[in-house]
């Protein structure tokens, strides 16, 4: 199983890296929802697909683009969520903040592992980020090296990711600290991983691959995602493509605890 994973992995790298490499020559698409969609989009979900079905034929695949019946759960080893790029609207319009998510789950709808792959580092095209965690392995793997979970800084208070539509639906004045923003659900939920002063995220009522394969990660790394509402996520509802019922809060408890006093829904 190593072997596969590995070889998945070495997959998703390639496919960032042409991603990134097409992402002056893409243009932009509309879906029936009035979200972005670009031919990188469908090519590597296609391609990832076909990857993850050659190296775990009895898994079961949940795409944003490619809609594959779940088909029955009791005879399969994994389940993966497939986001070929999350945050497509950043990435149509040459921005850095986006990247390749692959979310692994059990039988038990419980995420256990996660491929993600952010190719671009700023506005430089080479380099980014790479986090692994593969199931039944107790590290974090970002760029190849085993992450030490002691060193990570998860005090609060601290700065916050949010949803780029946010402040529609939030009032954000009781938070006085930074708040920042990027095109991903995925980066924003895995920042306390990647940068020293975000403690946790706020995240707009998402899709199964948009949250699994970040939730993973940070579960590993003592934090936790969950709803605005403080309810756990039930990704059994999720996994048949429905969008989530809520906001989602991530990062420790005290930083969830915070958002929610921080983060006011307007209305509510």
């Amino acid at each position: 199983m190593e072997f596969e994973f590995n070889n998945l992995v070495r997959d998703i790298v390639a496919a960032g890296k042409y991603a990134a490499d097409q992402q002056n020559k893409i243009s932009r698409g509309i879906k029936e929802d009035g979200s972005i969609l670009t031919k990188t989009d469908t090519d590597l979900d296609k391609l990832i697909t076909g990857k993850i079905k050659d190296y775990f034929p009895d898994s079961l695949i949940i795409s944003e683009e490619n809609p594959i019946p779940l088909g029955n759960i009791d005879n399969c080893d994994w389940i993966f969520t497939i986001d070929p790029i999350d945050g497509t609207d950043s990435y149509s319009q040459g921005m850095p903040g986006w990247c390749l998510g692959v979310g692994i789950l059990n039988s038990d709808f419980e995420p256990v592992g996660a491929i993600i792959f952010a190719p671009r580092r700023g506005t430089e095209s080479e380099g980014g980020n790479l986090l692994t965690l593969m199931p039944g392995d107790n590290t974090i793997k970002l760029n190849g090296k085993v992450l030490d979970i002691s060193s990570l800084d998860l005090t609060s208070p601290g700065q916050i990711m949010t949803g780029s539509g946010l402040h529609k639906f939030f009032d954000f004045s009781k938070f006085t600290n930074k708040v920042r923003i990027t095109g991903s659900s995925i980066i924003n939920i895995c920042a306390p991983i990647l940068h020293c002063d975000v403690k946790g995220a706020l995240n707009t009522p998402c899709y199964i691959w948009d949250v699994a394969a970040a939730h993973a990660v940070i579960k590993k790394a003592g934090m936790d995602l969950e709803y605005y509402s403080g309810k756990e996520i039930d990704y059994r509802v999720l996994a048949d493509r429905s969008k989530a019922p809520e906001h989602f809060v991530s990062g420790t408890e005290e930083t969830r605890d915070i958002i929610r006093n921080s983060f006011i829904l307007r209305n509510s």
